[in-house]
């Protein structure tokens, strides 16, 4: 591990943005800081820590499940985090190491979750989605268009000239990446690989957007075992971008819409009244033409 590495880690823990810093420092680094933010944060309750379930469980169960590669990473990760530690006071260290040693059990289980759980049940909710899929379903997806495609792309054509920023292009591949994937088109490539960069949090809410999306227009269809890991991806959501609102403005549009037309219908399901899956729906297609850039 570098020198370039370690400072890099503790300026972006500060909430300072780092030009040229790896990818991978950036995301992990920001996942350490919104452990960070949410035991700082006394004002929320316990529920609003990122899965408080596996939060609980996850070091016990990786106790008697410990994988080799999860090794490696707990060790790596737990010497990014006394880096940051030995660079502080001595005094601070003392008046610090109780809540420390909290949030770094946090910090582990957030690392932990992102990596193990939250790829995993993303790719749970498309297969429970791909194996379900009917006609009608790839229909609607094929009629499913965003602002650089069709009609719309043509009235953008004749507005003022558009420059998105790269958080806005990789929500976009995101929302085409996972549209396609549903439909079976596994050769859409774009020109990033998102994932690899430190906007993969944008990739990745665009691919759940279009899972949610497809889930609520065909709730009959989609088993209601569906729902049960959606709360736990939404907090996900909000945790990753609330650890990138000190240098990322977009984040603070992001989360705003995760609250106010996501969180609260994800609550509710599965539910009987298909008018919830309908303000779901509808949500989400704000939520995709607010965050949809003009143009890939």
């Amino acid at each position: 591990m570098s020198n370039k590495d370690d400072q890099d880690w503790i300026d972006l823990l500060a909430g300072q943005s780092v030009a040229n810093a790896d990818p991978k420092t950036v995301r992990e680094a920001q996942i350490f800081r919104a452990a960070l933010l949410a035991q700082a944060d006394k004002t929320q309750a316990y529920s609003e820590i990122p899965y408080p379930h596996i939060f609980k469980n996850v070091l016990s169960h990786l106790e008697n499940n410990p994988p080799s590669s999860v090794k490696k990473k707990q060790s790596w990760f737990q010497k990014r985090c006394l880096t940051w530690l030995v660079r502080r006071e001595s005094n601070t260290v003392c008046q610090i190491s109780w809540a420390f040693a909290t949030v770094f059990v946090l910090a582990m289980s957030l690392f932990l979750v992102f990596n193990l759980y939250q790829v995993n049940q993303m790719d749970r909710s498309y297969q429970l989605i791909y194996a379900n899929k009917t006609e009608q379903m790839a229909k609607q997806l094929r009629e499913l268009s965003f602002h650089w495609e069709g009609e719309q792309a043509n009235v953008q054509a004749f507005g003022p000239t558009a420059h998105p920023s790269q958080a806005d292009k990789a929500y976009g591949a995101g929302l085409l990446t996972a549209r396609e994937a549903i439909l079976g088109n596994t050769e859409i490539a774009t020109e990033t690989d998102w994932l690899k960069t430190q906007w993969a949090d944008y990739f990745e809410l665009g691919r759940w957007s279009v899972l949610l999306w497809t889930a609520s227009r065909f709730h009959r269809e989609i088993p209601a075992t569906f729902w049960t890991g959606q709360p736990d991806m939404c907090a996900h959501f909000k945790s990753a971008f609330k650890a990138r609102t000190a240098t990322d403005e977009q984040a603070k549009k992001v989360l705003y819409q995760l609250d106010t037309r996501i969180k609260q219908c994800l609550g509710k399901l599965p539910n009987q009244d298909k008018e919830i899956y309908k303000n779901l729906r509808v949500n989400l297609e704000k939520m995709m033409s607010f965050l949809a850039p003009p143009s890939l």
